[in-house]
């Protein structure tokens, strides 16, 4: 693999940002165009198009679109473009991983100072560094870890991609804003608000006020409001609660629609497909298990959260918190 082909396929590197300002190219009308088109295709797509560049000032173009979509991006200061680019960015660079040599994946992974060690035919990772990258998954829960001085053993070299994946999404989020750019990509940014959710906000049916509701789904609907992506699990825990609470289904795609990687069709088929299989509301022990848990109720259940007063309420908030 030449070094601009590794630049190609991972951008967000120092030797891809080292080669960007080696060339000498200009943040020009038609990177711009490219860097729109790169975004437009992460919104639509869920992924960032594959390079087909065959020439070496073609390659620099793409490299530089990437830098031109964080100049986009960074203007338009939107929570949610943002996020849904860094789960795009994320996934393309795992899946350009998944075909690499060792060698080149270590590389990458230095880029966030992911270190594994080989030791008995294990790969291992320190704790502080699967936690901080690790998904939001019960498989990747620590508790379903084997765990040895200070070190997780990964299951595969897919896990360890997985967790790389995790580190360039968070990269990725970190974009900085940008206050006075180019022209150009102003009026590039503005195009993007076309992709911005468009249902109409409707009165909700009941209170998702602080208090309302069990401080496991308050965190998940702040979590949503944030434009933070979900887990599956976490998902569909807070569908079927809102389901259970009667919530109407065009509310819940509303608040469903503040995912970064949002698809209405995909969120109303399995919205529609939980409301017909009457799924129950988890137990709160089987919460805990998933991890998302974040109260010592005593409620048993989630839904049970109703049934108590106000003061019950207010007086778990303050002394049950977990975290």
């Amino acid at each position: 693999m030449s070094q601009l082909e590794f630049c190609i396929h991972y951008p967000f590197t120092s030797v891809a940002k080292a080669a960007l300002e080696q060339s000498g190219i200009a943040i020009s009308d038609r990177i711009v165009e490219l860097a729109l088109q790169r975004i437009k295709t992460a919104l639509k797509e869920g992924k960032v198009a594959k390079s087909s560049a065959l020439h070496d000032s073609e390659k620099i173009e793409n490299i530089a679109s990437y830098a031109a979509a964080r100049m986009i991006l960074g203007f338009s200061r939107n929570r949610f473009l943002i996020n849904a680019y860094a789960v795009a960015e994320s996934k393309r660079a795992s899946d350009y991983l998944d075909g690499e040599s060792d060698e080149i994946i270590d590389k990458v992974a230095g880029e966030f100072n992911i270190k594994t060690e080989e030791k008995n035919g294990n790969l291992l990772i320190p704790v502080h560094i699967y936690l901080k990258y690790s998904p939001r998954d019960v498989h990747y829960r620590l508790s379903n870890r084997e765990l040895a001085n200070g070190y997780v053993k990964l299951k595969s070299r897919h896990e360890k991609i997985r967790l790389i994946e995790g580190a360039i999404k968070k990269h990725m989020e970190k974009i900085p804003l940008v206050k006075s750019p180019p022209e150009s990509i102003k009026i590039a940014a503005e195009k993007l608000k076309e992709f911005l959710p468009k249902i109409q906000r409707q009165e909700i049916s009941f209170s998702l006020a602080s208090g309302e509701v069990p401080p496991c789904i308050e965190k998940l609907l702040d979590s949503l409001k944030k434009h933070e992506n979900l887990p599956h699990q976490a998902r569909w825990y807070l569908a079927v609660y809102l389901i259970g609470r009667g919530m109407p289904m065009e509310e819940i795609v509303s608040l469903y629609s503040n995912l970064p990687d949002y698809n209405e069709k995909i969120t109303r088929y399995q919205l529609d497909h939980a409301k017909k299989k009457g799924y129950a509301v988890p137990a709160c022990a089987t919460i805990l298990t998933w991890g998302l848990c974040c109260a010592d109720c005593k409620i048993g259940s989630p839904l049970n959260w109703q049934k108590l007063g106000k003061a019950d309420r207010e007086s778990l908030l303050k002394t049950g918190r977990r975290i």
